[in-house]
């Protein structure tokens, strides 16, 4: 599964899963285009291994002209880019997912959008009980459990 589609099933996920605990109302005509504006949010926020294999690689591209000096191998400097750049995400890496913010600031950000789209016609809990839903959901999605 690529890294679009694991972001784009949490995204899709997170949506069914509030709706079939009766905690949002969608409007089922627009429901897709829910999914997939979700998706291009939390798409900036929420990296794969893929993303960070992107980053380093861009990284090491960019820096190509400083390490050709340099005696360290091609691999050893994709492994240092990566364990730094790993390094600024550690405390928010979930199932393979690596959040660019914390899991809570996430959540709230998921909530705000739920607020203010109209694909959403209606929000039943509050924003306390809706983040920590959200929370809890995050937590607990694992992309290697998707069929």
């Amino acid at each position: 599964m690529t890294r679009k589609e694991q972001v784009r099933a949490l995204a899709k996920n997170v949506l069914l899963r509030l709706e079939q605990d009766g905690s949002i109302a969608l409007n089922p005509l627009t429901r897709q285009t829910a999914f997939d504006q979700l998706y291009g949010q939390i798409s900036q926020v929420i990296w794969t291994d893929e993303d960070i294999r992107e980053k380093v690689i861009r990284q090491l591209g960019d820096k190509s002209g400083m390490l050709e000096g340099s005696e360290a191998t091609e691999s050893e400097q994709f492994r240092a880019a990566k364990a730094v750049l790993l390094a600024r995400v550690s405390d928010h890496v979930i199932h393979g997912l690596y959040y660019q913010r914390s899991v809570k600031e996430v959540a709230n950000f998921i909530c705000v959008y739920l607020m203010k789209v109209k694909e959403v016609e209606e929000v039943f809990l509050t924003d306390e009980e809706l983040e920590k839903t959200i929370v809890e959901f995050l937590k607990r999605f694992d992309p290697a459990h998707l069929h």
